[in-house]
């Protein structure tokens, strides 16, 4: 069910928080919408575990002969296949309850984002470049929901950042795992190439620190959030991009840089700044 994966899902929570002080001035923020952007993110998690759990049944034969992946649950024989279809089934059908709970264009979504998904499972994965896009759809479709589920307006250069930096973390998962020889796991590895992979990999990381410190800079950012000090939070980002960049070249563990990044501890620390001094910003602490 990868519950290390979950945090993924902190996405749904972004367009409440960025959308928060408005909603709290308008008196919107309630008990009720708090349960419901919560709510959504628990069904994304749900639904995204399903995924997974139909990933590794189709995936069995290959993830046995993976280096990592064969200790897997399924691939190892840990978790039978009968018992996996089962919780597969069970936390979908809960996935799609919340989100039709929250708001039926949520469940819409978490049905859009399992469908993206199976799609991926079946053969788009197999295919270079495609893969990684699917990914950044998945972050997307997240980001969507949260708005849905708290019912505000999403920032272009919110989507813009969104997409980017998916891509950049897809892209990279890629290229560690082209660098540490598993192109025989996954097809669509065949074609990629690590030189085309770092040009990517730097562009994407530009982009992804353009277009946030756009947002930041944009006028009705500064008159949303009353502070012209966002701009000042945009070097946690770049930290951020660059050592992922680097997680990504170290060819001593097998494991994916996406998971190691949040066991690495100048990562996790420069994130948990980064977001406490956003959050204080954004709601005022400082900031007007």
């Amino acid at each position: 069910m990868r519950p290390h994966q979950w945090v993924k899902n902190a996405f749904v929570l972004i367009p409440a928080v960025f959308a928060g002080p408005e909603l709290l001035a308008q008196g919107q923020w309630t008990p009720l919408l708090t349960v419901q952007v919560v709510l959504a993110a628990l069904a994304f998690s749900l639904a995204s575990s399903a995924t997974y759990l139909l990933n590794d049944i189709h995936d069995i034969e290959a993830d046995r002969r993976h280096p990592v992946k064969c200790k897997r649950p399924i691939a190892s024989g840990e978790l039978p296949v009968k018992t996996a279809w089962t919780l597969f089934g069970a936390l979908l059908v809960v996935a799609l309850a919340m989100g039709f709970w929250v708001r039926p264009s949520v469940a819409g979504i978490v049905v859009g984002y399992f469908l993206v998904n199976v799609a991926y499972s079946k053969g788009l994965k197999r295919l270079a470049y495609v893969d990684a896009l699917i990914i950044a759809l998945g972050f997307l479709l997240r980001l969507l929901a949260g708005g849905e589920a708290a019912q505000v307006h999403l920032s272009k250069w919110l989507i813009t950042c969104t997409v980017l930096l998916a891509l950049f973390l897809a892209l990279g998962k890629r290229k560690h795992e082209v660098l540490t020889s598993h192109a025989g796991h996954r097809k669509s590895l065949e074609r990629y190439r690590v030189e085309h992979l770092n040009f990517a990999l730097g562009m994407l990381a530009a982009a992804t620190a353009g277009a946030y410190l756009a947002y930041t800079v944009d006028p009705s950012t500064r008159l949303r959030f009353h502070t012209e000090s966002l701009p000042l939070t945009t070097p946690f980002g770049v930290f951020g991009l660059l050592r992922f960049y680097q997680l990504s070249d170290d060819l001593k563990v097998a494991s994916s840089p996406t998971d190691r990044m949040l066991r690495d501890p100048a990562f996790v620390i420069n994130a948990l700044i980064g977001a406490a001094v956003i959050v204080g910003l954004i709601y005022g602490v400082g900031g007007r």
